[in-house]
C-alpha cells in the first residue's frame, strides 16, 4: 500500500512539474515567432466592379495592439475574386474594406463572401462561419451604437440618458434575435458590442465634460458602478476591436484614480504602472489585457525598453496565448526596425521600386512629397511635423517646436511643416503667430492622402525623423516637440 501511495505522490509531483513547464514562456527578447494556431480562410467575389472601377484591392484588418491592426491586402482579380489566409489565434473580429467593417472569424474557419458593389446592404456568406457573419451584417444595418448627448450635461444626467439608450438598443437586439433565431455566437458578440459601445462613451465623458466645465467630479462612486460589468465583458471568449479602445481609456482613468485629469503631478514609473494594472480585476484576462495595453504604448513609440526592463515580471503576468502572440509580433517588428531602419525606410519611401518593379519611378511617386524634400536635403537631419490649423493638439505643440528649432538653428537640422487642412489664411496666420522657421508646405488633397497612408498616420500631430542619409529613424505621435526625448533623439543623430 505504501508503495502505491508513494507512486501516486510521485505521479502527482511529476504531473504538476509538467504543468508548470507547459505554461513557461520564452522571454520576449528571444524574438521567437509566436504560435498562431490554425489558419482561417476568407475569400470571396465582388460583382459589378464597374460601379467603383478605382477599387483594385480588398483590405482585411484584425485588431491588435499596433497603430493600424494586423493588415492583409488581396488584389481583386479580373473575375472580382479575392482571398486571404489568416491566423486569428482565437475567435476575433475583423474588418474587410470596402465590404463590411465588423465580422467574426475563428481558427480553422472558412468564410466565402459575395458582395455586390451595386447593392452594399446585401452581402451574402457561405462556409463554416457564414451564419454568425450574416447575422452580424444584418444587425449592423440598423444598429449604430451612438450616444449623441451633450457633454455639458451633469455626470449622472449623462449616465442616466446613456442607460436609457442602452436599454433601447437591447430591445432592438431582442426583437432581432426573435426574428432571426440567432446563434449563441452572435448573441455573445452582440451583447459585447452593445455594452462596449456604452462603456466607451461613459469612460470618455468625464474627460470631455471636465474640459468644457471644469466641474469637480464628486459623483464618482455612483457614476462608475458599471466598472464590474466592464471587467466581466472583456474576456477571452472573443476579441473585439472595441477592447483596445476601451482599455486605453480605462488604463488612463485608472492611473488618474478615475478623475477626469490627474489630481497631482506625481507620475507612476512604468514598473509601478505594470504593478497597478496587473491587479485591477478579479478577471485575470482583464488585468492581463490592461498590462498588455500599457506595454503597447512603448511599442507604438517604436521602443521595446518597457518590456526589456520589466521582462521577468511581464513573463509572469502575461500568460494568455493571444495577448502574448500579438505583443510578441509587435515586439519583433520594433526590434527589426530599430536594427535595420533603412530597409523599412526604403520600403515606405518607395526607394525599393527598382527592385520590386524594375523601374525607379512609380506612378504614385508624384505624390511622395516627403521623398522629394529629403532628396533636396541630403546631409541634413529632417524633423517633419504633419499638422493642420484646426487641430488643437497640433497648435499646442507649436511653441515647443519653435523652441526646438531655435535650439538647433546652428546645426544641420531642418524643420519641415506639412499642413494637411484649413484655409490658406489660417495656415499662414499660424506660421506667423508662432514665428516658425523652416520649410512650410500646404499639401494638395492627393499629397496629404499619400502622406497619411504612406506613414500610417491615423491622427495628427504626427512626426517623422530622418537622419543625414535620408533614412527614417523614427516616426509617430510620440515625437512631440514638448517631450524631452525628441530633443535627445535629434541630438543623437548629430553625434
Amino acid at each position: 500500500m505504501r508503495t502505491i501511495l508513494n507512486l501516486l505522490v510521485l505521479c502527482l509531483f511529476l504531473n504538476s512539474c509538467n504543468q508548470e513547464r507547459s505554461i513557461k514562456h520564452s522571454p520576449f527578447s528571444s524574438q521567437e515567432e509566436p504560435n498562431r494556431g490554425e489558419v482561417a480562410i476568407v475569400y470571396g467575389k465582388i460583382s459589378n466592379l464597374q460601379v467603383y472601377p478605382h477599387i483594385k484591392e480588398v483590405t482585411l484588418t484584425l485588431p491588435d495592439f499596433s497603430k493600424s491592426g494586423e493588415v492583409h491586402v488581396s488584389p481583386i482579380d479580373s473575375l472580382g475574386e479575392f482571398r486571404f489566409e489568416i491566423y486569428p489565434i482565437v475567435t476575433r473580429e475583423f474588418s474587410i474594406t470596402p465590404i463590411e467593417d465588423r465580422l467574426l472569424i475563428a481558427p480553422g474557419d472558412t468564410l466565402f463572401i459575395e458582395h455586390d458593389f451595386a447593392d452594399f446592404t446585401n452581402t451574402q456568406f457561405s462556409g463554416s462561419a457564414a451564419i454568425v457573419n450574416w447575422q452580424i451584417a444584418q444587425f449592423r444595418n440598423d444598429y449604430l451604437g451612438r450616444y449623441n448627448f451633450d457633454y455639458d450635461l451633469s455626470y449622472l444626467d449623462y449616465k442616466d440618458r446613456s442607460d436609457k439608450q442602452l436599454n433601447e438598443y437591447f430591445k432592438k437586439l431582442t426583437a432581432f434575435q426573435k426574428e432571426h433565431n440567432t446563434s449563441e455566437q452572435f448573441n455573445t458578440w452582440a451583447e459585447k458590442q452593445i455594452r462596449l459601445d456604452y462603456f466607451s462613451v461613459l469612460i470618455e465623458f468625464p474627460f470631455q465634460h471636465y474640459i468644457r466645465t471644469k466641474e469637480e467630479f464628486v459623483e464618482k462612486d455612483a457614476y462608475y458602478r458599471f466598472l464590474p460589468e466592464l471587467e466581466n465583458i472583456i474576456n477571452e471568449t472573443m476579441i473585439l476591436f472595441s477592447y483596445f479602445r476601451v482599455m486605453e481609456r480605462y488604463n488612463l482613468m485608472k492611473k488618474f484614480d478615475f478623475n477626469p485629469v490627474p489630481k497631482s503631478d506625481i507620475k507612476l514609473t512604468e514598473t509601478e504602472s505594470i504593478d497597478l494594472l496587473s491587479s485591477v480585476s478579479k478577471n485575470n484576462f482583464f488585468s492581463q489585457f490592461a498590462v498588455a495595453t500599457q506595454l503597447s504604448i512603448g511599442l507604438k513609440a517604436n521602443t521595446t525598453e518597457i518590456i526589456d526592463e520589466n521582462e521577468e515580471k511581464i513573463n509572469k503576468i502575461i500568460t494568455n496565448p493571444f495577448l502574448r502572440s500579438v505583443l510578441q509580433t509587435e515586439y519583433n517588428k520594433v526590434k527589426d526596425y530599430k536594427a535595420k531602419p533603412k530597409i523599412f525606410s526604403d520600403a515606405v519611401m518607395g526607394r525599393d521600386m527598382l527592385e520590386k518593379h524594375g523601374v525607379g519611378v512609380h506612378p504614385q511617386d508624384s505624390f511622395n512629397i516627403v521623398k522629394r524634400i529629403i532628396d533636396k536635403h541630403i546631409g541634413q537631419i529632417l524633423f517633419v511635423d504633419i499638422w493642420a490649423p484646426w487641430c488643437p493638439p497640433c497648435i499646442i505643440e507649436m511653441p515647443y517646436s519653435k523652441t526646438l528649432s531655435d535650439y538647433f538653428s546652428n546645426k544641420p537640422v531642418t524643420f519641415v511643416y506639412l499642413n494637411i487642412g484649413g484655409t490658406d489664411e489660417q495656415w499662414k496666420e499660424t506660421i506667423d503667430k508662432h514665428e516658425l522657421s523652416g520649410i512650410h508646405l500646404y499639401l494638395t488633397g492627393k499629397e496629404w492622402i499619400d502622406v497619411m497612408n504612406r506613414f500610417n498616420a491615423k491622427s495628427i500631430p504626427y512626426y517623422l525623423l530622418f537622419d543625414k542619409e535620408g533614412v527614417m529613424v523614427d516616426f509617430g505621435s510620440h515625437l512631440r516637440p514638448s517631450i524631452p526625448g525628441t530633443k535627445i533623439a535629434i541630438e543623437k543623430l548629430l553625434e
